[in-house]
C-alpha cells in the first residue's frame, strides 16, 4: 500500500525577506502543523528555524501563520497545499522564529 503524501509551502528568510520552498511529505490523519516542521527538520532540512515549547497550546510560541491565518501549529491540523509562514504580528528573526518582545 502506497504512504499518502501531501504537499507544503514553507517561508524560509530573514530580516523580512524569503521565499517559500515546497516540501513533499508523508501523511497521517491528524498530522499538526508542528509535526510537519519538525519531520521537515529532521528529514529534509535541518536549517529550518521554528519554536515550541509546551506541543499543547499553552505557551503560544508556536505561532504561525497557516494560509493567511494566525494559528497555533500544535494544535493546528495541516492541509495538502498549505502555506506555512511566521505570524506577521511579530518581528521575523528567521524562517518561522519570530520575536515575541
Amino acid at each position: 500500500m502506497k504512504e499518502k503524501a501531501i504537499r507544503v509551502k514553507i517561508f524560509r528568510g530573514s530580516n523580512g525577506k524569503g521565499h517559500h520552498e515546497d516540501y513533499e511529505i508523508p501523511y497521517h490523519e491528524g498530522m499538526s502543523v508542528l509535526e510537519v516542521l519538525d519531520y521537515i527538520y529532521k528529514n529534509h532540512d535541518s536549517s529550518l528555524s521554528f519554536y515550541y515549547s509546551c506541543r499543547i497550546g499553552k505557551c503560544l510560541g508556536c505561532y504561525v501563520d497557516a494560509n493567511g491565518k494566525a494559528a497555533l501549529a500544535c494544535a493546528t491540523p495541516v492541509k495538502d497545499k498549505m502555506t506555512i509562514g511566521p505570524h506577521k504580528k511579530y518581528k521575523l528573526i528567521k524562517d518561522l522564529m519570530v520575536d515575541f518582545n
